[in-house]
């Protein structure tokens, strides 16, 4: 077991990705904290790795909150003594045109802050005392490329690779390692929500994945853990793009 009684924290757990990635830390051997916003999806998760045999922990509130993070980190340290792992999951999005955008400040929040919040308190509070830690960010394709509809969720896509660049440099004297995944098109509850809002723009990228397919959040799970573990100890300041060879073919948009 890669990660047996290792602490691992991971924010928007108790669904999609973080759902797929709290069960596979846990199967692992990991103490899993569980964030969540809803405290019953947090426990919901919890309750299902417990059922597996495994150990997990309830800490549930606003990812934003610059105050619910530092709390939930010192919850986290307070019952377990350390954190090994944090995995910076959370994450909105929405449609609407650059021009009457709306959700800027939400979505920054939850999509950029959020994962920075998170990172200092884990630093702070563990990571940095113990000079041991990894730290992986979640991006996206966005972060990569562009395309209309959600000008707010591509800057904080992006801005979470800088952020992932410059803790990994200023860390490294630490021994905490900070990578980021860019998922592609991944079958999760908030795909499905965008593509009611906008079935042909959504069908069009399903079509264009060179693997023709979407991923599972399993997948996703995979490439998380892997940027957490010792597989990876050389590694720091990293984006692995885990996305079926979009970015290899193209952006995916055809504009027009």
């Amino acid at each position: 077991m890669r990660f047996k009684d290792k602490v691992v924290v991971i924010t928007g757990g108790g669904s999609g990705m973080g759902l797929a990635a709290s069960k596979l830390f846990a199967a692992e051997g990991a103490i899993v904290a569980v964030n969540d916003v809803k405290a019953e999806t947090a426990e919901r998760t919890v309750a299902a790795i417990r059922a597996a045999g495994g150990s997990a922990l309830s800490i549930p509130g606003d990812v934003a909150s610059k105050e619910v993070a530092h709390a939930c980190v010192a919850e986290t340290v307070k019952r377990h003594g350390r954190i090994d792992v944090l995995v910076n999951n959370a994450g909105i999005a929405t449609i609407q045109p650059a021009e009457t955008y709306t959700e800027w400040d939400r979505i920054i929040g939850v999509d950029l802050n959020a994962p920075f919040y998170w990172s200092q308190a884990a630093a702070a509070q563990s990571m940095i005392p113990n000079k041991a830690g990894a730290i992986v960010n979640i991006s996206s394709l966005a972060g990569l490329v562009a395309y209309p509809g959600d000008v707010g969720y591509i800057a904080a896509k992006a801005g979470v690779l800088g952020l992932t660049r410059s803790l990994a440099v200023e860390w490294a004297k630490y021994n905490i390692r900070v990578n980021c995944v860019c998922p592609g098109f991944t079958d999760t509850q908030i795909i499905k929500e965008m593509e009611a809002i906008d079935p042909n723009r959504f069908a069009e990228r399903r079509r264009r994945i060179p693997m023709q397919r979407a991923a599972q959040p399993e997948e996703m799970a995979k490439a998380m853990a892997f940027l957490a573990s010792n597989d990876a100890s050389y590694i720091t300041g990293a984006t692995l793009n885990v996305d079926g060879g979009q970015i290899a073919l193209s952006s995916g948009w055809s504009p027009g």
